[in-house]
């Protein structure tokens, strides 16, 4: 069994301008140990699902079940418990730290909410969470401004850690730092899997950053997943006109051949187009792709993909 199995999730917003599709009925599942990416543009409704399955975000249809049991059908205490197994690390390594708390009391803030353990007990699982994210003792009684943005998002995580989860979604969470920066917090992600027996749901609009650190990629546009395969079949073999865009836009010396670049605009969650929805802007596209939606197939090698002709796509 899954630790977590998303069924036809959707977070839909009543607009003046009409109904927003910020995700429109998405499967996804996560085993224990497991980091699964999921990319796409800006806009395509990735943060929006990370926070749904958080309860972070409203749940307008189907299901989050995590460990076996529906959250979406718990009322807010019976779903406390599962709060602690399930966490998240944000994109803003300053915007989400509140600057007027020091590091001490950030940390001590999960623990004490939830009741865990006495005042000197949190001080030495705070003590024990900064080292364990490689910051200095003294981290406990400074403020966020006097970090840099690495150390900044090494906070973030040791809050996440703090109530010992399964779960950790990772919400771009080296998106805002330096490339140097960035390669620090994903070697102190894969180490804290390893070590904790973590699992992710790592989010990037880049597919270079997930290609080696998730186990298995989902790609995401408008709303919904249109390809899923294991990290490496992805990069080979991408079956699916947007994930080939995606990838042709991530530089590599190594490649052999490159993608069809990417054209046009990602359309308004509020309109969305009828048929395929990335049949406006693909070089494949055909009167059926304009008229009927594809539907998700399941091929040989682990790929699903919703795509008419994801076969001439692949040997294109």
């Amino acid at each position: 069994m899954s630790l977590l199995e998303l069924r036809g999730l959707a977070v839909h917003y009543a607009t003046a301008r009409g109904t927003l599709h910020a995700v429109d009925g998405v499967d996804l599942d996560i085993a224990r140990g497991e980091t699964v990416g999921l990319v796409g543009e800006s806009g395509c409704g990735k943060s929006t699902l990370g926070k749904a399955l958080l309860g972070l975000a409203p749940v307008t249809a189907g299901a989050v079940r995590f460990d076996g049991v529906d959250l979406t059908a718990l009322g807010a205490r019976a779903r406390a418990p599962f709060r602690r197994r399930m966490q998240m690390i944000f994109q803003d390594p300053f915007g989400s730290l509140n600057p007027r708390h020091t590091i001490g009391a950030i940390l001590d803030a999960p623990l004490k909410v939830h009741g865990l353990g006495d005042r000197a007990a949190r001080r030495a699982r705070v003590a024990a969470l900064i080292a364990q994210v490689g910051l200095p003792p003294d981290a406990v009684a400074r403020y966020p401004h006097e970090f840099s943005g690495g150390q900044r998002q090494r906070i973030g995580i040791a809050r996440a850690l703090a109530l010992e989860p399964d779960l950790i979604v990772c919400d771009e969470p080296v998106s805002a730092l330096d490339l140097s920066i960035q390669a620090q917090i994903l070697n102190l992600l894969v180490d804290l899997k390893r070590d904790l027996g973590l699992a992710y749901l790592f989010i990037s609009h880049d597919l270079g950053v997930v290609r080696y650190f998730a186990d298995r990629v989902l790609v995401m546009y408008l709303g919904r997943i249109v390809e899923s395969a294991p990290a490496a079949t992805l990069w080979r073999r991408p079956m699916h006109p947007y994930t080939r865009a995606l990838i042709a836009a991530v530089p590599d010396p190594a490649r052999r051949r490159q993608a069809a670049p990417l054209a046009g605009d990602l359309p308004s969650p509020q309109d969305v187009p009828t048929g395929c929805r990335f049949h406006p802007r693909c070089p494949f596209a055909t009167e059926l792709c304009r008229t009927t939606e594809p539907p998700p197939r399941t091929l040989d090698d682990g790929h699903d993909v919703a795509c008419h002709h994801a076969e001439t796509v692949a040997g294109a």
